[in-house]
């Protein structure tokens, strides 16, 4: 069986906090030559380790400094400290999201080796090719698209509707996308993406597969698929933890 350019397993997929037996927003992204840990929001360290060890990662990239998003770090920080032992792993984050880690890492270079990224950043881990655009959201926050070879992801972060996917070039086989409310709340003006905003942002940018993750707690998978269906034509899954996704 030969093995995909590049697959995503979610380890947590909840927005704002944890819903019974999830976690918060994670992906671990593979390619041959790398394992990249996308997100760490709480409860998705647990679920690396069902694929990876520690050892094993490649690096790990924090979209932004909101707790649902990264607080597994200074847990990492302590396990490769005293535990794990291996030399200290590439992150790549924003300003704000390094600032709160030192504030939790006191030693912060002795588990990782700290890259900020900002809008149009790019970078290469492993075999990935990695570009980042600015979304529209309360504080700095960083959509990324992914590339090995003729594959291609976009994750979407968290982002109002005024964030244009299409920044991050055509051509996207996998996107990401958050679905943290249905449309009725649209009005409510919350920087964050309703299932309806997701199908459109997929129509728009020719998606193959669009994912939903980031579902704000009570809300129904059921009805997110079904408004996201009236938007797009496409093929459309909801995330839930251990499921993978070829781009």
């Amino acid at each position: 069986m030969n093995t995909p350019a590049l697959k995503v397993t979610v380890l947590g997929c909840s927005g704002s906090y944890a819903s019974a037996g999830g976690a918060c927003t994670g992906f671990l992204v593979q390619s041959p030559q790398a394992n990249v840990w996308l997100d760490a929001g709480p409860g998705t360290l647990a679920n690396l380790q069902d694929h990876i060890r520690l050892s094993e990662l490649t690096a790990i990239v924090l979209s932004h400094e909101h707790a649902d998003h990264w607080l597994e770090l200074p847990v990492v920080y302590n396990a490769i400290r005293h535990y794990v032992l291996c030399e200290p792993i590439p992150v790549y984050g924003t300003i704000g999201t390094f600032a709160l880690a030192r504030n939790m890492c006191e030693d912060i270079e002795e588990s990782f080796t700290c890259n900020v990224i900002k809008d149009k950043s790019s970078t290469v881990i492993g075999d990935q090719e990695w570009r980042w655009s600015r979304t529209d959201h309360y504080v700095e926050t960083l959509a990324s698209r992914v590339e090995v070879g003729d594959s291609s992801m976009v994750f979407s972060a968290d982002t109002g509707p005024e964030w244009d996917v299409t920044q991050l070039g055509p051509d996207i086989g996998l996107l990401i996308a958050e679905s943290t409310f249905l449309s009725h709340r649209e009005k409510e003006k919350i920087l964050h993406l309703s299932a309806r905003q997701a199908g459109i942002m997929a129509e728009h940018a020719n998606v193959s597969h669009l994912v939903l993750s980031h579902l704000a707690p009570g809300e129904q998978p059921s009805q997110h698929l079904q408004e996201a269906s009236e938007a797009f034509a496409g093929e459309i899954s909801l995330a839930c933890v251990g499921k993978e996704f070829v781009a």
